[in-house]
C-alpha cells in the first residue's frame, strides 16, 4: 500500500477493555476467568492475530499489498487462522483473526464503484458467517467488528445524518445524543460492535480536511456533545442488539498542526493543551466513559505518539482514567520519524507506550513484533496486556455467548422511519443564518411566483451527505432543487440552471444563470463545497487529504454569485460547506446567507421548509468564520492582546462571522440577568438567570449563550469562554426564564504556571447574549 493510502484515509479505530474497569453490564469472576484462560492457551501467534484488525479495502486498490481483506476468500482464511506474513526466518502463520474494520464499506464511501452493495439484510448475513467461521476455530474467539461512524452508520442503506460541524451548529447536545444512538442501533442491527472517529478533537484550522468530523472550535461546547453522545451508544450493557463500543478520536490531538496539512507536527505549549483541548477527552473518558481511542498520527512537541508512554499512559490511563483499548494506523510512524531504527524496535516502543491494537497490515505488529517477542527484546507480559484488554471488551459485548445478529431486525431498524424523522430534525437544527436584509427570508408562496434556483450544489444530493457516508444509499435522497418542487408544487414556478461546477474555470453556464435571474422574483444560489467522489476524487474539495491553502469558494463560484447580484433579482446564497469559509463578497453585498453545512440525506428538504417558513433556521456558527486565510489561526475565545488586536494594513482584525452568530425569523430582547448568589467560594456554586422576551412576530428559536471573562488571573487567559448553552422556544410577546447552573470547580478554573488546574479567587463577569460578540447582559460574580 502507498504512503498515502496508508494513512487514515481507510481507517478509524477498534477497541477493547481493560481488565478490571467498571464497565456498563456487571462484571463478574467468571469473566476474568474466561479471558485468563483463553490467554493460557494463546500461542504467540495467536495473541498477534487478536491485536491485528485490518482495514477492508476494495480488491481493486489493493494492488500488490499482502493485506487479508480484499476477497471473501482472503478475508475466510484469516478469521481461520491460515494467513502467512512475513518472510525468510521472520515467516508466521497468524492465529484466527481479531476482526475486521469497515468491511460494510463496500465502495470506500464512493471511492469504487460496487454493482451489488449488501443490502442492510445481506450485511448481518455477512457478518453472521465470519463469526461462524470464527466460533469453529480451535479457541472459538469471536471477532470484534468495527466501522466508522462519524455521522452514520457505513453500511449501503443507513441513514446519512448531518456530519460534524452541521451537528455541532444544532448547539443540542441532547439532540445530537439522540441522533449517535439512532446511528448505533444501525450499526450493531447489522454485526458492527464498535464506531470510530466520533470527534473529541478541537477544530481550529479549518484548512485542515480531517476537520470535517469535528464538532466545535469550542471546548465547553465539545465536552458537553461528547459527554451525550458516548452514553447514548455505549448504554448500559454493552452486550445490549442497541449498544456499540465509541471510539473518541485522535488522541490527543492532530490539529491545529503545522500549516493545516494532514500529518504535519503539533507545536502547542502543555499549559496550552490543557486549558483548551483536553476538557472534552475528560468528558468522554473520565466522566462519560468511552472505551476506546486512536492514537493521533501527528508528532506533537517532538513526541511521536504512537510511542509515547506520557500520553498514552500517564495522560491516558492515569490521569484520563481511560480504561480501553487504544488502536494504532501509524506505528510506521516511529521508524519515519527516526525515533524507531528498525521496524522490530518500533514494535516494542509501541507496545510499551500503550498502542493495543494495529489497523494498518503493518509488519511492525505482525512478523515484527513476534520476532522481538521471541528475542526478548519485548516482554510477552505487554502482548498479553493488549490482549487482554481485546478479549475483555469482547466478553463484555456478549460475544463469546452471542456473536450473531438478526437479519430480519437489521431490515427493519435501519434507516427506519424513526430514523429518516430524526434525520431531518437534525438537518433542520444545523442550518444557520447570518444574514437576512430586509427580512428576504422567509419566501413567501404569495409573492414568489418564479423561482430562479441556481448554483452548482443546488440539484446536487450526494454532495449534501458529507463523507464516511453510507454509499450507497438505497433510499432516495432529495436535491435541493427537488424538495424545493416538492414543497411548493404548482405555486411557484421553479427555474433551475446549473451556471458552474464547484471547481474549474468554465463559465459557459453564466449566460444561462443571469437569464433565468432576471424573470425571476428571487433567486436561491447554492455553493460551496464538493464531497462526492471517495477519496480519489480530482474535484473533491473538502474532507480527508483534502487540505486547502485558501477558504475561498472554489473554481468561479462567487463568480457567479457576482453575475446574479448584478440582475437585480435580490438573492439568497446557501453555502454546503464542511469548513469554515471565507465569504467576504457574499457578506457584503447579498441580502441573505444561509450556511447549510453538510447536512446530510434530509438537508434538501429542511433547506427547501426553512427558505419558505415552514421552519426556521436555529443553528449558529460553532466554529469562527475568519475573512480571509491570513488572520488564522483565529477562535473567538482569543488572549486580551489578540482580542483587542488593531487591524492588518489591508484588513479589520475581527472575523467574518463570530462563534455563536446566527439568527431565526424572529428578534429577542434579554434582560434581568440575575445570580442567586453573587458571593461564592472556590468550590461553591451560583445559578444564573436571564429573562428572554420574544419581540417578533411569530414563535421563535433563541439560542442563549452564557460566557465568562477572569478579570484578573495568575496567567493570561482568553477574554471570553462559553460556559452554558440553552436552546428555547418562544411564541410572540411571550417572555421566559432561562437558568444557568454554574460550578467554580467546573467553570471558573484555569491551568496555572505548574499546571495545576484551580480556581483562583476574584470577581468574574457573567455574561449572556446571542453570540460571542453580541452579549446583551452581564453581572459580576465574586470568588472568595
Amino acid at each position: 500500500m502507498s504512503d498515502e493510502m496508508s494513512r487514515r484515509a481507510f481507517t478509524g479505530t477498534a477497541a477493547a477493555v481493560a481488565a478490571g474497569l467498571a464497565l456498563p453490564g456487571p462484571t463478574a469472576h467468571g469473566e476474568r476467568h474466561r479471558v485468563d484462560a483463553l490467554l493460557a492457551r494463546m500461542s504467540v501467534a495467536d495473541k498477534i492475530a487478536q491485536l491485528n484488525m485490518p482495514v477492508c479495502l476494495p480488491e481493486e486498490l489493493l494492488g500488490d499489498s499482502p493485506d487479508p481483506t480484499g476477497t471473501p476468500k482472503d478475508r475466510e482464511a484469516y478469521v481461520r487462522g491460515a494467513t502467512v506474513v512475513g518472510e525468510k526466518g521472520d515467516r508466521l502463520t497468524l492465529g484466527p483473526g481479531g476482526g475486521f474494520f469497515g468491511l460494510v464499506n463496500q465502495s470506500l464511501s464512493g471511492s469504487v464503484e460496487v454493482p451489488h452493495p449488501l443490502t442492510p439484510r445481506q450485511q448481518a448475513e455477512q457478518h453472521n458467517h465470519l463469526q461462524r467461521l470464527a466460533r469453529t476455530t480451535r479457541l472459538g474467539v469471536p471477532l470484534l467488528q468495527i466501522s466508522e461512524g462519524t455521522h452514520g452508520s457505513l453500511g449501503p442503506g443507513s441513514t446519512v445524518f448531518p456530519e460534524g460541524l452541521a451537528l455541532g451548529a444544532t448547539f443540542d447536545p441532547e439532540l445530537i445524543g439522540r441522533v449517535y444512538r439512532a446511528v448505533a442501533r444501525e450499526a450493531r442491527a447489522v454485526g458492527i460492535h464498535a464506531l470510530s472517529t466520533i470527534m473529541a478533537e478541537l477544530n481550529r484550522d479549518p484548512r485542515y480536511g480531517r476537520g470535517i468530523w469535528s464538532f466545535s472550535e469550542d471546548p465547553y461546547l465539545t465536552g458537553r456533545i461528547v459527554a451525550a453522545l458516548v452514553p447514548a451508544m455505549q448504554g448500559d450493557d454493552l452486550a445490549c442488539e442497541e449498544s456499540v463500543v465509541v471510539s473518541l478520536c485522535t488522541f490527543p490531538m492532530e490539529a491545529p498542526n503545522t500549516g493545516g496539512l494532514e500529518t504535519s507536527p503539533v507545536e502547542i505549549g502543555k499549559r496550552t493543551f490543557r486549558q483548551v483541548h483536553l476538557e472534552p477527552w475528560r468528558a468522554g473518558f473520565t466522566e462519560a466513559g468511552a472505551l476506546m481511542t486512536e492514537a493521533s498520527e501527528q508528532t506533537i512537541d517532538g513526541l511521536v505518539v504512537h510511542g509515547s508512554p506520557r500520553y498514552l499512559t500517564d495522560l491516558l490511563r492515569d490521569e484520563l482514567r481511560f480504561r480501553g483499548v487504544v488502536i494504532g494506523n501509524d506505528v510506521r510512524g516511529l521508524v519515519r520519524e527516526q525515533v524507531a531504527d528498525t521496524s522490530r524496535a518500533a514494535a516494542g516502543l509501541a507496545l510499551r507506550a500503550g498502542v493495543d491494537v494495529s489497523l494498518s497490515w503493518d509488519e511492525i505488529y505482525l512478523d515484527q513484533l513476534a520476532a522481538a517477542v521471541r528475542e526478548g527484546t519485548v516482554d510477552e507480559a505487554l502482548l498479553d496486556r493488549a490482549v487482554r484488554r481485546v478479549l475483555t471488551l469482547k466478553e463484555r459485548l456478549g460475544l463469546f455467548e452471542d456473536p450473531y445478529v438478526d437479519p430480519d431486525r437489521a431490515e427493519r431498524v435501519v434507516n427506519g422511519p424513526a430514523h429518516r424523522r430524526l434525520a431531518l430534525e437534525a438537518a433542520r437544527s444545523c442550518l444557520v443564518l447570518l444574514k437576512n436584509e430586509g427580512e428576504l427570508l422567509p419566501l413567501s408562496r404569495d409573492r414568489v411566483r418564479t423561482l430562479a434556483l441556481i448554483g452548482p450544489n443546488a440539484d446536487d444530493s450526494l454532495n449534501l451527505l458529507g463523507e464516511y457516508n453510507a454509499f450507497p444509499t438505497l433510499h432516495p435522497v432529495p436535491s435541493i432543487r427537488e424538495a424545493l418542487q416538492e414543497l411548493v408544487g404548482d405555486d411557484v414556478r421553479i427555474v433551475h440552471v446549473r451556471g458552474c461546477a464547484v471547481t474549474g474555470t468554465d463559465t459557459s453556464g453564466f449566460a444561462a444563470a443571469r437569464a433565468a435571474a432576471r424573470q425571476a422574483d428571487v433567486t436561491v444560489v447554492v455553493v460551496g463545497e464538493q464531497t462526492k467522489g471517495g477519496y480519489f476524487s480530482p474535484d473533491r474539495t473538502d474532507g480527508e487529504l483534502k487540505d486547502t491553502a485558501s477558504l475561498d469558494l472554489t473554481g468561479v463560484q462567487e463568480q457567479l454569485l457576482r453575475e446574479l447580484h448584478a440582475t437585480g433579482t435580490p438573492t439568497v446564497a446557501v453555502v454546503v460547506t464542511g469548513r469554515a469559509l471565507s465569504l467576504r463578497w457574499a457578506a457584503e453585498h447579498l441580502p441573505a446567507l444561509l450556511i447549510a453545512w453538510l447536512p446530510g440525506e434530509a438537508g434538501g428538504r429542511a433547506l427547501a421548509q426553512a427558505l419558505f417558513g415552514d421552519t426556521e433556521p436555529t443553528g449558529r456558527l460553532p466554529v469562527t468564520f475568519p475573512r480571509r486565510v491570513g488572520q488564522l489561526p483565529m477562535s473567538y475565545d482569543q488572549k486580551r492582546a489578540r482580542a483587542h488586536a488593531d487591524a492588518y494594513v489591508d484588513l479589520p482584525s475581527s472575523p467574518l462571522f463570530e462563534f455563536g452568530a446566527g439568527r431565526g425569523y424572529s428578534s429577542f430582547r434579554y434582560d434581568r440577568l440575575r445570580l442567586t448568589h453573587a458571593r461564592i467560594g472556590t468550590d461553591g456554586t451560583t445559578r444564573a438567570l436571564v429573562d428572554i422576551t420574544n419581540t417578533g412576530p411569530r414563535a421563535g428559536t433563541e439560542v442563549v449563550q452564557l460566557y465568562v471573562t477572569d478579570n484578573q488571573a495568575s496567567v493570561s487567559l482568553p477574554y471570553i469562554r462559553l460556559r452554558g448553552v440553552r436552546k428555547v422556544r418562544v411564541g410572540p410577546g411571550e417572555r421566559v426564564t432561562v437558568a444557568f447552573d454554574l460550578s467554580a470547580r467546573r467553570d471558573l478554573t484555569l491551568v496555572d504556571d505548574r499546571m495545576r488546574t484551580v480556581v483562583e479567587p476574584g470577581t468574574f463577569d457573567i455574561k449572556v447574549g446571542s453570540s460571542s460578540a453580541h452579549i446583551h447582559q452581564r453581572v459580576t460574580l465574586t470568588v472568595t
